[in-house]
Parts: C-alpha cells; sequence; structure tokens
C-alpha cells in the first residue's frame, strides 16, 4: 500500500469516527416522516464510507470507486428529504422517487444556501459517476496498465476518492446536526473537520482524473 495512502486512510478513519461520535452521544434517534430517512441516510453514508476505505486499503479500487455515486446519492437524498414536497416524500417512501442529478443540485444549493456546490460538483462529476458505477468506459479502462489484464488507478484518483468519502461524512452530520439541534455537535463537526482538512495532503482544486474521462487510457 501506497504510505501516502495510507497516511490518508488513516487521517479519514480518525475524521469519521470522532465526528460519527458526536451524533451516537446524543444517544437520539428523532422519529418522523423527514427525520427517520434523515437518520437513515445519516448511518448509510458512514457505512458506505467504511466500506470505500476497507476497499482501497485491501487494494479493490474498482469496487471503492463502484460505492463513490452511491454515496453521494445518499448525500443528496438526505438533502432533499428535508426540503422535498408531501409528493416526493411519498415517493422516497414508496422507493418512486428518481434523482435527477441534471437539476437537483441547484434546488439543493438554492433551498440551504450552499452557493452552487452541489450544481458545480454534480454537473462535473455525474457522467463519471455513473460510469465507475456501471461498468463503464471510465471504469472497464482501468482495468488494464498497458496492454496488462492489471487495475490501474493513480495515486491522486485514489486520494480523490478518499476525500470524496470524508467530505460527504462531514456534509450528512452537519446537516444532521444541525437540523435536529445539536448545535455543540455540529460546532464540533465543522473544527473536526477543518482540521482534517489541514492535515491531509492538498489536492489540485478543482480535482481532475476521477472526473475527466480523457484521463483514462
Amino acid at each position: 500500500m501506497d504510505k501516502l495512502i495510507a497516511n490518508e486512510i488513516c487521517l479519514a478513519s480518525k475524521l469519521r469516527d470522532k465526528i460519527e461520535g458526536l451524533f451516537l452521544e446524543k444517544g437520539e434517534c428523532p422519529t418522523g416522516d423527514r427525520n427517520t430517512p434523515l437518520v437513515a441516510y445519516w448511518s448509510l453514508v458512514f457505512e458506505f464510507n467504511r466500506g470505500i476505505l476497507h476497499l482501497i486499503e485491501s487494494e479493490l479500487f474498482g469496487s471503492a470507486f463502484a460505492l463513490v455515486r452511491p454515496t453521494i446519492e445518499a448525500i443528496v437524498r438526505a438533502h432533499v428529504i428535508l426540503m422535498c414536497s408531501a409528493t416526493d416524500l411519498k415517493k422516497l417512501a414508496n422507493d418512486e422517487y428518481r434523482t435527477n442529478l441534471a437539476t437537483v443540485g441547484k434546488e439543493i444549493d438554492a433551498h440551504f444556501g450552499t452557493d452552487n456546490l452541489f450544481e458545480n460538483f454534480l454537473k462535473k462529476a455525474r457522467t463519471s459517476l455513473h460510469s465507475y458505477t456501471h461498468a463503464g468506459s471510465l471504469q472497464l479502462g482501468r482495468r488494464f496498465t498497458g496492454s496488462d489484464l492489471v487495475p490501474s488507478y493513480s495515486q491522486q484518483e485514489i486520494l480523490e476518492v478518499i476525500h470524496l468519502a470524508a467530505s460527504v461524512a462531514f456534509m450528512v452530520n452537519n446537516l444532521a446536526t444541525k437540523h435536529l439541534g445539536f448545535e455543540d455537535a455540529w460546532k464540533q463537526n465543522n473544527e473536526l473537520f477543518a482540521d482534517w482538512a489541514k492535515a491531509s495532503v492538498q489536492l489540485p482544486s478543482p480535482p481532475r482524473p476521477m472526473l475527466q474521462p480523457e484521463q483514462t487510457s
């Protein structure tokens, strides 16, 4: 295992465990049509985070990359559940809701005042997310190193996935603690994320390889 990647996994795991504990220490699991699914999405994001990091640690990179889209879907739906209409709430409960990644980012940004964060990310990443999850060309192209059937995922791509998983865990915890009125946990969540961002390796902004198909040979 690459030492830099191993260190980033360690840092991301520590962040996850600390911020997850902020919520769990409350010993509360609020219920209701919106709160119950919110907490379920929260739980799912943290499990996906563990899955991604364990898979990368085991050098099962294709499987780790395939989990990025459902992780993004979970954080998107965690926001949607708090802002959607009664009709969409019913669709979500009945598994009839379909996330439109082309439009939902702008809607989330408008409702939660997150500038263009979701819109910009989803606009850039949705095609790649789909390709990695559904065995598309980006995923297939990384099954080879030259002409050899040896998976090839760059260090920067792997680091990007680690950082993305950590960021989504922070975001869902930020959303849940704020919505449920856990102000002290919300404040600590932001402080811990800021500390992690300072300690972790700095990637080019905006990140490139995973999001750009032309980087695949």
